[in-house]
């Protein structure tokens, strides 16, 4: 990694938060080399230093699972989830965290850090419409993405949707 890389993923946690308005909660950090473990530094919207004194290993947790993976991980509820390890659930809950999403930065196919984005709500917030522009979405998109969803795999309802987008491999 370049020596600008460093400073670039510590300050990568608070660009959600300015970008969008919404009340996340977000961290991450270096894969530390030849450890395959994340020590998490530069928090954002956090509410209890917890976050920042974790060292995330590989394959445990939700961040050590994306870094297992190379690929994002999210999870609705972090405290009864059964599709993570619970090594870090009482800094999770601490933090009063509950949807929560780790994305791993990949570098020529290695795993170089890992980003974590969390709500303290257990279902997200509505996107307050000046994130919206800001996002470059529009309230019409907002409205088309459901139409579009069941449109796609030739359903009638966002319930059919979603049992086929779990056929599908699309969604868990």
């Amino acid at each position: 990694m370049r020596a600008g890389d460093a400073v670039e993923i510590r300050g990568a946690p608070a660009r959600p938060r300015h970008a969008t308005g919404l009340p996340v909660a977000s961290f991450g950090g270096l894969v530390e080399p030849g450890r395959r473990q994340v020590r998490i530094s530069g928090p954002s919207g956090t509410a209890t230093p917890a976050p920042s004194t974790l060292a995330v290993t590989s394959g445990n947790g939700l961040g050590g699972k994306a870094v297992a993976l190379a690929r994002p991980c999210a999870v609705t509820d972090h405290s009864v989830s059964r599709r993570i390890s619970h090594e870090y659930g009482l800094p999770a809950a601490a933090e009063g965290l509950h949807a929560v999403v780790a994305v791993p930065v990949v570098v020529r196919r290695r795993v170089r850090a890992v980003l974590h984005g969390a709500l303290r709500a257990a279902h997200p917030p509505p996107l307050p419409e000046r994130a919206w522009g800001r996002l470059g979405v529009t309230a019409e998109t907002v409205k088309a993405y459901p139409r579009s969803a069941t449109r796609k795999p030739g359903v009638r309802t966002r319930g059919q949707a979603v049992v086929a987008a779990r056929r599908a491999g699309w969604l868990p």
